[in-house]
């Protein structure tokens, strides 16, 4: 039966061209839009190189620092002494690791004739870091527990800057000025996406070659400063576990104090609930962004719904007779029905296969600004730093079955009542070409 229906299928292609092709690329452009969303927050939220633990991992960003009699409130991400008092010593995580972050001006690398400058971006992270981040090494190794404690000057370099200075990748044991400063290469990793921000750089330094890493911010607990931390759950399960062991550290800190309390708004969270973190000292309110994003996912597949049920609708008005003579014979309603949605789905997967073409043109069209387009705040890339996306990225079997579902919505929503109301037309009507 439904080899007979992609046959007339295929004939009405060829019998309505014009048509065909206004649906296809109408289709095609609605289904784009769901496709960059579902590819953005693919790219986002998922297990990428080198971030493959992001389904069992939890991040801390920030926490408050109030007054008990709320006279002032300070918020800022974690000080060395809060990251070292009340997580590294987390017992429920497989590893925890924590990002110095500096804001400010981009390294020089100066290479050997002391004229030429070469800007570099920078991490500055502990030994644990290599542990919950899975690099892939091309040479050499990450720096050790005790060169990150001795606070060495030894450093990870990316296989384009590898090749940039030293022309080949076997770079270990070799050595480069940092503002002017020498380090010592440990390994050369694979290099990482821009895609990828927490774990984006071309070097990667322990945090403790800088002499300002124990320094905090102004605040009454000393708990503020400019950590980041990355806690690798054994297993996804065990998130809820950890979060509270880190909650009962933070209160307990809290009961303490006479003048001072500290909140975490849900954190420590799972990683892929970070991405939706618009403000770092504000709980999430997932009611909201539910709301949001459903709204935001109908708007693009009712409105261009709305369009193709018309002319679905023209259609089904030259097709009346037809449907008129072959209720005659006998042809039940919901065998009518069934070919009508079969005909007009062949007609969507070909504009879902349009629009995942669509997609992908508009990604790589896009590609230094796409990933920042839902994003609240937005800063601009780095000098000389271009987004890139991997194949893995953009072609994996969740896309294209985000791709097939929307091609079933729209279809539905699309075919399904102009469809009804054709058939639910008397036989003499229907027989009535004038009507």
């Amino acid at each position: 039966m439904y080899k007979q229906y992609l046959k007339q299928s295929l004939q009405l292609l060829k019998q309505n061209k014009l048509f065909s092709s206004i649906y296809i690329i109408g289709t095609g452009l609605a289904i784009s839009m769901v496709m960059i969303v579902a590819i953005v927050y693919y790219i986002k939220i998922t297990n990428i190189y080198p971030e493959t633990n992001r389904d069992r991992m939890l991040v801390a960003e920030s926490l408050i620092e109030r007054d008990k009699s709320n006279t002032f409130t300070n918020s800022s991400s974690f000080s060395y002494s809060a990251v070292k008092e009340y997580f590294y010593s987390l017992k429920s995580a497989e590893a925890v690791t924590a990002v110095f972050r500096i804001y400010g001006l981009t390294p020089y690398i100066q290479l050997s004739d002391n004229k030429t400058r070469v800007p570099v971006q920078v991490k500055y992270t502990d030994n644990a870091y290599w542990k919950v981040f899975n690099f892939s090494f091309v040479d050499g190794k990450p720096y050790s527990q005790s060169d990150f404690i001795s606070g060495i000057h030894t450093m990870v370099i990316s296989e384009s800057l590898a090749k940039e200075i030293f022309g080949s990748v076997n770079a270990t044991g070799k050595t480069l000025s940092m503002d002017f400063t020498e380090y010592r290469i440990s390994g050369v990793v694979r290099d990482v996406s821009y895609a990828t921000p927490e774990t984006f750089a071309q070097a990667w330094v322990p945090y403790t070659c800088r002499d300002d890493f124990k320094a905090g911010f102004n605040g009454i607990s000393g708990l503020l400063g400019g950590m980041k931390v990355y806690i690798l759950c054994h297993s996804s399960s065990d998130a809820d576990k950890i979060s509270k062991e880190v909650s009962d550290k933070f209160q307990r800190y809290t009961n303490s104090q006479k003048k001072v309390r500290i909140e975490l708004t849900g954190q420590p969270e799972l990683y892929w609930k970070s991405v939706f973190r618009t403000w770092t000292n504000v709980p999430q309110n997932w009611k909201e962004i539910i709301k949001s994003y459903s709204l935001l996912l109908m708007l693009f597949l009712m409105v261009p719904a709305i369009n193709l049920s018309s002319m679905i609708s023209s259609r089904m008005n030259e097709r009346v007779s037809e449907i008129g003579v072959r209720k005659a014979f006998g042809a039940p309603r919901h065998s009518l029905l069934n070919q009508i949605l079969f005909e007009n789905l062949v007609l969507t997967c070909l504009g879902g296969i349009a629009g995942l073409l669509f997609s992908y043109i508009l990604i790589l069209l896009g590609h230094n600004w796409l990933l920042s387009v839902f994003d609240t705040w937005t800063s601009p890339l780095p000098e000389g730093v271009e987004v890139i996306f991997s194949p893995s990225m953009l072609i994996n079997p969740t896309i294209f079955m985000v791709t097939f579902i929307a091609c079933l919505i729209l279809n539905l929503l699309s075919a399904i009542l102009p469809a009804w109301i054709s058939l639910r037309k008397n036989i003499v009507d229907s027989l009535n070409t004038k009507n």
